[in-house]
């Protein structure tokens, strides 16, 4: 098993770029990515002025359909010709692209890092992929889960742009030209904002090289998000799309986390979630018990400049019964804490959970990915796991989590 402290190398080049590159000599798959610091809610920026500039929304993931396309031909070609499977991703605070293979990795390397830094935006191809953005913009609309997902933001904020889709809308998507295209990439793709990553049984010193290959690039904008309230909009929004088995979201309006406890309050986020709502909890076995439930819901935090929530997720034909019975052990839980032994079994529970995803080139490379945009490693989160103490869970339960801040968040 990898040990999520030994042999793992972090750097910054001479251009400011971070890296993070996690030999695994017993695997045959290698993976890289690069992560950029900047997702769809960035919008809003401003200038050393005090000038304000507004991007449309969406226009950092029509960047990540764009970037691909270079002036040669197609990166995304390219790559699989080598040999590589490639992909990329944008969510509200980072873009990221990616690709693992067997063979021919430093090629795929020097190829990813190339076409990332260097974007060719045409009117004619902007055009274009305006009409396929759109198309995607109407499936993700069909989709129930993502239809549930951002209704639940949609109670909860009303200034942040957390609040909307990572693609945009039609009528935002027809707003961007291939001059805000360059001048969002010129605010985004900054040398610092990058971070390269790569696992598996990579050669070393020559991925170093090619990370020093990457050029300084800076940007004096800087980025700003409106001040949000901290009470939610609406307690219940709900959306008939003829399911047969509704599907909810209870989502968790939590107060802004400031950067550099950011890490530290997803680690003692996961232990509340599990305590609270996982399939030991006194919460499930009730919901269980009243045929509410024939499964866990699945949990998960966010945090970002400006926000935070936690959201459970689940299908079923009780919502609201469900929502009511979470919401009242919250209560019971804030009032009668819970056992050191059930602390202890999540924390054993989490520390396995993590120490699996290892064992995984591609779980590793995914989970670096996250742990960086914290500037962080796994060795940092394996120490976070093993170290946090009951008294933080506690506080959070305390001072995070509150029924006024619930959102019901139902499609049928």
């Amino acid at each position: 098993m990898h040990k999520a402290d030994e042999s793992s190398i972090q750097g910054r080049t001479k251009s400011g770029m971070d890296y993070y590159i996690l030999p695994q000599k017993d695997f045959g798959e290698k993976m890289a990515a690069v992560l950029v610091k900047a997702g769809a809610n960035h919008i809003f920026w401003k200038t050393p002025e005090g000038e304000q500039i507004e991007f449309p929304q969406g226009i950092a993931h029509f960047i990540e359909h764009k970037l691909f396309q270079q002036k040669w031909g197609d990166a995304f070609t390219e790559l699989t010709r080598q040999g590589a499977v490639a992909n990329a991703f944008t969510d509200g605070e980072k873009t990221v692209y990616y690709f693992s293979c067997r063979e021919s990795f430093m090629d795929n390397l020097k190829l990813l890092l190339d076409f990332v830094q260097n974007p060719y935006f045409t009117e004619e191809d902007t055009e274009k992929e305006k009409s396929i953005i759109t198309s995607e913009i109407t499936m993700y609309d069909d989709d129930p889960s993502w239809v549930v997902y951002y209704q639940m933001l949609e109670a909860m904020y009303g200034k942040h742009p957390i609040k909307n889709p990572v693609a945009g809308s039609a009528k935002t998507v027809g707003e961007v030209t291939a001059e805000s295209l360059q001048a969002a990439y010129d605010a985004y793709y900054t040398t610092e904002s990058i971070k390269l990553i790569c696992t598996g049984d990579i050669p070393v010193k020559r991925v170093q090289m090619a990370a020093e290959s990457v050029k300084k690039r800076e940007t004096e904008l800087q980025p700003f998000f409106p001040e949000e309230e901290d009470e939610i909009l609406e307690k219940y929004r709900e959306r008939k799309m003829g399911l047969q088995c509704p599907m909810f979201q209870i989502g968790f309006k939590l107060p802004p986390v400031k950067k550099g406890e950011r890490l530290r309050q997803r680690v003692a986020m996961g232990f509340v979630l599990e305590l609270l709502a996982g399939e030991s909890s006194p919460f499930f076995q009730k919901a269980y018990e009243k045929e509410f439930l024939d499964e866990p819901m699945g949990a998960a935090y966010f945090c970002g400049e400006g926000y935070a929530f936690a959201t459970f997720t689940a299908t079923g034909r009780h919502p609201e019964e469900v929502a009511e019975l979470l919401g009242k052990e919250l209560e019971r839980l804030k009032r009668d804490g819970f056992a050191w032994e059930d602390f202890q079994r999540i924390r054993k529970k989490m520390l396995g959970r993590f120490l699996r995803r290892l064992d995984s080139v591609n779980s590793l490379c995914m989970g670096q990915i996250e742990w960086a945009m914290e500037d962080a490693t796994a060795a940092e989160m394996n120490r976070l796991i093993k170290s946090m103490p009951k008294e933080d869970a506690e506080k959070l339960l305390q001072n995070a989590l509150s029924v006024d801040t619930m959102v019901l968040s139902v499609v049928r």
